[in-house]
């Protein structure tokens, strides 16, 4: 993807955030071990925060079926 496609809007910007960490963690060497735990630390940031953003959609529509 081109640097264009990461900057949308802030609710779409997080699910493109992890695929930019992901496609850098890729390109990280064996010498670069702290990089690595950086950005697995960034992703687990990321991926927690949409799974609570679809959990707060999700308990929305139940709240809403009444």
């Amino acid at each position: 993807m081109d640097l264009w496609s990461y900057l949308l809007k802030p609710v779409q910007r997080i699910s493109k955030y992890s695929l930019l960490l992901q496609d850098v963690a890729a390109e990280c060497g064996p010498g670069q071990a702290h990089e690595m735990a950086e950005l697995s630390a960034a992703l687990e940031v990321i991926h927690f925060q949409l799974r609570h953003g679809n959990d707060l959609l999700a308990m929305d529509d139940i709240h809403s079926c009444d």
